[in-house]
């Protein structure tokens, strides 16, 4: 229960950091971003804003509009990669890079961008291998964040300036940054779980402490308390065999509710201390595993009960092979039927019918043992089936004090699975009765 809990606790501590990491993380990244992009972006606009101005007032001088072609006015800044003039008819009227040998790429990309208004567009160019030296982190792929621009002379267009700028660099660097700071997600990641793991554990400390200390006072006061209920019940035994309370009806009717309630009370003190034992840290070292036969063991369960079925005129059914043999706690076992049976001739009316049906299937490389309680009971609701294991916890509180039920038997029955490394299933219905499926590693 507290490794569950703890596991819980570790998980949503580290959940919220990783959650804080994550938000953090994407804001630096996305603020980088953002402020790096725009001041290339800012950049590159004037740089075409002030190269179509000076190519505008270059061609207004000129008679003839296609005067320059082919010639160079305008010269590259530091960080420009290239600029074109291509006129409306898709020709090149002029323009420079800083290589001729990437001019074909360069052009091949512009034809197939139809600017708007923003006039900004990232392109890729891929080079080929000769032309290594203009990669960027040994990749032949470049990427050039382009200005695009209408070049207007005497309210004529001429043609659209293209104005280039290399960010591959920045393209790369962001690429290698998101992976740093995956890294450094993971790596923080690794010191949350640890962390959150060791605040969860301290957290339970003193929670621990107070449930070992109400375990402690359940186990030793359940002890003391076996001994005056066997006093008790052994003196209503004694009172009941006296010839003067023989005679006195209303005495036996005091004496026999007297003895039901004692025995009441002894099955829920066992019941409690069966519960103190499986809380400990030991409780699995408990489980004896040695070979026996379960049908003899069933048998006498069967025959056990047959007295309380047979008051309710309950048909009670066993199905077995010739034997069962296997490994697992006998005694543990057998009080799992126990519980199983008593519990479905106790939620069937008069007249219903209860069967109990071992079997042995085979399962990987070992055996398994299938234990099958069904009844033709009240049945139990769909919202109710995933905590009818839970301790003190009864679906019909009313109709199960009237059984004489306190919610422990089923705990006890999950205790013994969980202790063999097996599971129980149960397929019920409201009305029409219901069905525990044991499987136990034989």
């Amino acid at each position: 229960m507290f490794r569950l809990t703890q596991f819980r606790l570790t998980a949503l501590y580290s959940g919220m950091l990783m959650v804080f990491l994550t938000l953090f993380i994407v804001i630096v990244y996305s603020i980088l971003y953002v402020i790096i992009t725009h001041d290339q972006e800012r950049r590159v606009n004037a740089l075409a804003d002030q190269e179509r101005k000076a190519i505008e007032d270059i061609l207004a001088k000129q008679t003839m509009l296609d005067f320059l072609d082919e010639q160079n006015v305008v010269f590259l800044s530091e960080d420009q990669f290239f600029f074109y003039v291509v006129s409306p008819r898709g020709q090149l009227m002029m323009g420079d890079e800083v290589n001729k040998a990437v001019r074909p790429a360069l052009l091949a990309a512009l034809q197939q961008w139809e600017p708007d208004e923003k006039g900004l567009k990232y392109i890729d160019v891929q080079l080929s291998a000769h032309q290594h030296e203009f990669s960027r982190f040994r990749s032949l792929d470049l990427k050039l964040l382009t200005a695009a621009r209408p070049i207007v002379v005497h309210d004529q267009l001429v043609g659209i300036l293209y104005v280039g700028m290399d960010a591959t660099t920045f393209s790369r660097l962001f690429h290698w940054l998101w992976i740093v700071f995956i890294g450094l997600a993971v790596l923080f990641i690794g010191v949350a779980i640890l962390l959150s793991h060791f605040m969860s554990k301290r957290a339970l400390v003193p929670i621990q402490e107070a449930y070992n200390r109400q375990r402690e006072f359940v186990a030793n006061a359940s002890h003391e308390l076996r001994t005056p209920l066997s006093v008790i019940f052994s003196s209503v035994e004694a009172l009941e065999m006296d010839d003067d309370l023989k005679v006195n009806e209303f005495s036996q009717k005091v004496m026999h509710r007297l003895r039901e309630e004692v025995k009441r009370m002894t099955k829920l003190i066992n019941d409690l201390l069966t519960l103190a034992r499986s809380d400990s840290e030991h409780a699995f070292l408990e489980i004896v595993k040695e070979p026996f036969d379960f049908r003899p063991h069933a048998e006498r369960t069967v025959q056990v009960l047959k007295e309380l079925a047979d008051k309710k005129d309950i048909h009670l059914h066993f199905n077995s092979p010739a034997s069962v043999v296997g490994t697992g706690d006998a005694d543990k076992l057998t009080q799992l039927l126990y519980i199983l049976l008593d519990n479905a001739i106790k939620y069937t009316p008069n007249g219903g019918h209860v069967s109990l049906s071992l079997r042995v299937e085979p399962y990987k490389q070992h055996q398994l043992l299938v234990i099958s309680v069904k009844d033709t009971g009240i049945g139990i609701a769909k919202e109710d089936i995933g905590r009818i294991f839970d301790r003190f916890y009864r679906a019909d509180k009313a109709r199960t004090r009237q059984h004489g039920g306190h919610g422990l038997g089923l705990s006890i029955a999950k205790w013994i699975v969980d202790a063999h490394r097996g599971t129980i299933d149960v397929q019920s219905e409201v009305g029409k009765g219901t069905e525990f499926i044991v499987k136990i590693p034989f």
